[in-house]
C-alpha cells in the first residue's frame, strides 16, 4: 500500500473515502474545530446515539460520491498506544471491505506527538490489510486498497520529514509480516536449512555480510547445546549471523540480537502433548524478528551498527535425540546437565550468546518463545523483559510502550541460583517448573561475561495469538519487531 501525506484542512469529504477519528460521547466533536465542515453531517448521529464513539465502533456514511468512515477511540483517557494502532487496522480493514482503492484519514490531534501518532495509525493499517491464506488452494484475494493518504488539518507539524515519517512506518510494518509469515510457515516447508536460505537471500537483497555455520563447522566449534537440540532431526541445526554496518568506517557501538530459532519443538524425548504441538512450528518466532529487525534497519538505512544471530534447530525424538542426563559442552567449554529435552531453547540461545560474543558486541539482547511459566504469568499482551542493566531495560520498555508493545521487567532473582546447581556437570538445565522463566534467564546469564549490558525478551505469550484481532489474525505475531526497531532508531 502507498502511504502519502498532506498538511492542510478539511473542507468537506475527501473522495472516494475520509476516515475520521473520533472519542466517545455525543460532544466528541466540541473539541475537534478542525472538523468544523464536518459537524452537520456527523452531529445528528452522535445526538441520537447511531455512533457512541467507543474503542473500534464504526459507522460508514455515504455521502456524495464517496465515504466518511468514522472510527471510535472510546474514552481518551483509557486509549494506549496499543489501541490506537488497532483503530488504524481497523479503520483499513473497514475500508478495504467497501472496495475502497484510496482513502485519506484526519490524523486526530491526541496526547500523542503527531509523529507517533502517524506511525501508530499507517502501521496498523498495513497490519490489518496482511491476510494469510498463502497455502490455500484458491488464489489470492489481495486487498482493493492500494494508497493512504494521511491528512495532518491541525497546527502541529510533525517533527521529521513526513516522507521520512511513513517511509520508516512501512519498513516497521513490512518487518513485521515478514516474522509472521516466516513464523506462521509450516516445519515442513521452514527447516533450520531454509530458514538459513531465508537469511541469506535477505543479505543479498539488502547487502549485508551472512555467515552460516552448518552441522560439520558448528561440530568443529564445539557447539555443544545446539548440536545437542538438533541431533534427533534429520534437518540438521544452523548458526546463522547477519552483519549491518550502518555507520562509514565501522565506528560506533555494536547492538547484537539473538533469536531463538526452534523450527520446529516436538519437546524432544520429552514429548509435548498433542494439544499443545501444532503452535510448535512459531517456536522461531525470536530468529524471525531478529532477521526482520535487521533487515529493517539496513531498508532504513538505519546509522547503526547491528548483528543478528539465528541458531537454528529443529527438536524431534530419534533414538539419536539427547536425553535427560546427557551431558552437553557448550560453545564457551562450560558443561550442562540436561533435565528436559524439552527447554532445548536455552541450549541453543546460550551457544549464540558465546558466539556473539567473538563480535565484542556493545549490548547483547536476547529475543525468545521461551518458557509457558512466562506465558502463564503475562499472558499473549505482554512480555517478559530480564535486565539488570537500568538504562536498557528502560530503553526496551520505553521503546515497546511508543510502539504498543508491552514488556514486563521480572527478577533475576538471585537465590534461584541454587536451583540450576548441578554434581553431574557445571550446572543444570532448567529447575522446577516454579519460578520457569526466572530459572531460565539465569541461566542465560551465565553466558554473558559481567559487565555487557544483555536483555533477555521472553516473548513465548506474545509471540502467536490465539485470537484475532483487527492488527492481525490468530498465529503468528512478529512481537518484539517494532520494539527493537524503535529502539535501534533512538541508539542512531
Amino acid at each position: 500500500m502507498n502511504l502519502k501525506y498532506l498538511a492542510e484542512a478539511l473542507a468537506g469529504p475527501l473522495r472516494p473515502g475520509l476516515i475520521l477519528f473520533l472519542r466517545s460521547g455525543a460532544q466528541a466533536l466540541a473539541d475537534r474545530p478542525e472538523l468544523a465542515a464536518f459537524q452537520p453531517l456527523v452531529q445528528p448521529h452522535l445526538t441520537t446515539g447511531a455512533f457512541k464513539g467507543g474503542f473500534l465502533d464504526f459507522l460508514p456514511l455515504h455521502v456524495q460520491d464517496g465515504w466518511l468512515l468514522l472510527i471510535g477511540l472510546g474514552d481518551l483517557a483509557s486509549l494506549t498506544e496499543e489501541r490506537l494502532l488497532e483503530a488504524g487496522a481497523k479503520a483499513a480493514k473497514r475500508a478495504a471491505a467497501l472496495n475502497l482503492r484510496e482513502v485519506f484519514l484526519a490524523l486526530p490531534p491526541l496526547a500523542y506527538e503527531p509523529d507517533q501518532t502517524l506511525e501508530l495509525l499507517t502501521v496498523g493499517a498495513q497490519l490489518g490489510l496482511d491476510e494469510r491464506g498463502q497455502w490455500k488452494s484458491g488464489p489470492p484475494e489481495p486487498s482493493p486498497l492500494k494508497q493512504l493518504t494521511v491528512v495532518n488539518p491541525t497546527n502541529r507539524a510533525l517533527t521529521v520529514k513526513p516522507k521520512e515519517a511513513l517511509k520508516r512506518a512501512a519498513i516497521m510494518a513490512e518487518a513485521q509480516i515478514r516474522a509472521r509469515r516466516l513464523s506462521d510457515q509450516p516445519a515442513c516447508e521452514l527447516t533450520p536449512e531454509g530458514m538459513a536460505q531465508e537469511a541469506l537471500a535477505l543479505g543479498l537483497a539488502l547487502k549485508l555480510k551472512v555467515s552460516v555455520w552448518d552441522e560439520k563447522k558448528l561440530a568443529a566449534e564445539r557447539a555443544g547445546g545446539l548440536l545437542a537440540v538438533g541431533r534427533g532431526s534429520v534437518h540438521p541445526p544452523r548458526l546463522v549471523t547477519l552483519e549491518y554496518q550502518g555507520r562509514p568506517g565501522g565506528a560506533g557501538p555494536l547492538t547484537a540480537l539473538v533469536g531463538k530459532g526452534v523450527t520446529f519443538d516436538s519437546g524432544g524425548l520429552c514429548l509435548k502433548s498433542q494439544e499443545n504441538m501444532g503452535a510448535m512450528k512459531t517456536d522461531m518466532a525470536g530468529a524471525a524478528a531478529v532477521l526482520a529487525v535487521v533487515g529493517a534497519a539496513a531498508a532504513a538505512r538505519l546509522p547503526v551498527r547491528l548483528a543478528g544471530l539465528l541458531p537454528l534447530a529443529e527438536n524431534m525424538p530419534d533414538g539419536a535425540a539427547f536425553r535427560p542426563g546427557d551431558v552437553a559442552t557448550m560453545l564457551s567449554g562450560q558443561t550442562v546437565e540436561i533435565v528436559n529435552t524439552d527447554a532445548e531453547g536455552r541450549l541453543l540461545l546460550a551457544d549464540a550468546l558465546t558466539a556473539a560474543q567473538r563480535l565484542k558486541p556493545d549490548r547483547l539482547i536476547d529475543v525468545a518463545t521461551l518458557t509457558g511459566a512466562c506465558q502463564v504469568a503475562l499472558g499473549e499482551r505482554c512480555a517478559g523483559l530480564f535486565c539488570d542493566d537500568q538504562r536498557l531495560r528502560e530503553a526496551i520498555i520505553d521503546s515497546g510502550r511508543e510502539v504498543g508493545e508491552s514488556c514486563w521487567p521480572l527478577p533475576l532473582f538471585e537465590p534461584y541460583e541454587e536451583n540450576l546447581k548441578s554434581g553431574l556437570a557445571d550446572f543444570r538445565q532448567a529447575a522446577s517448573r516454579a519460578g520457569g522463566a526466572i530459572h531460565a534467564a539465569l541461566f542465560l546469564r551465565k553466558f554473558v561475561p559481567k559487565g555487557l549490558p544483555w536483555a533477555h525478551l521472553d516473548i513465548a505469550g506474545t509471540g502467536r495469538r490465539s485470537l484475532k484481532v483487527p492488527s492481525g489474525p490468530e498465529g503468528a505475531t512478529g512481537f518484539g519487531v517494532r520494539t527493537l526497531f524503535k529502539l535501534l532508531t533512538k541508539l542512531s
